[in-house]
């Protein structure tokens, strides 16, 4: 099925670093319409998870997670809904240098997912050590968005989702609102 999308989609597959660009939809209680997420993993097993990159939260970092002050700096910045799954707090961040960090520096050994080459996701119980100077911006994500073997596929099929590129400044704009219209231009045809 991935090859099917590929063709359809040119040169875009769904990989870590595509954005997946939800339609608006008339539901007002449609829990993507008008999203943006990054892809963040694709594992082996076929599960594929993202963040939602458009919807912040009412909340701050520092009434979100107390251990996300150790990798994002402002205090009062916004924390952003990353998807239905949960409600578990991630960091999202642009690293000024990847080397050593490959691993989650957790009990369990896991790799690192990185959807564009200097951003990787950290989880919140980290030792935050390996971080220190090294974390050129980042973002608190609580939930996460996450397909089953070739759910997300079946919904490119359908027109669910339309893909593009990620760019890092996509991932960091300071306006997430607008990054939904901002995006139309870029969008594989379906």
């Amino acid at each position: 099925m991935r090859a099917t999308l590929a063709a359809q989609m040119g040169s875009l597959a769904i990989e870590p670093g595509i954005l997946l660009v939800a339609p608006p939809s008339g539901d007002d209680d449609s829990v993507f319409s008008g999203a943006v997420v990054v892809v963040v993993d694709c594992e082996p097993n076929g599960i594929t998870a993202g963040l939602v990159l458009n919807r912040v939260l009412d909340q701050q970092v520092a009434d979100a997670s107390a251990l996300a002050l150790l990798y994002v700096d402002d205090l009062t910045a916004p924390a952003y809904w990353g998807g239905p799954m949960g409600s578990d707090p991630a960091i999202l961040a642009q690293f000024l240098d990847v080397d050593g960090l490959e691993w989650f520096h957790l009990p369990k050994r896991m790799r690192r997912p990185f959807p564009l080459p200097d951003v990787g996701v950290i989880a919140v119980a980290e030792h935050s050590e390996p971080f220190t100077g090294r974390i050129r911006r980042a973002r608190l994500y609580l939930g996460l968005s996450v397909w089953g073997r070739g759910q997300l596929e079946s919904e490119v099929d359908r027109g669910a989702w339309r893909l593009c590129r990620g760019e890092v400044d996509d991932l960091f704009r300071p306006d997430p609102a607008a990054l939904w219209a901002d995006l139309q231009p870029r969008l594989a045809e379906p």
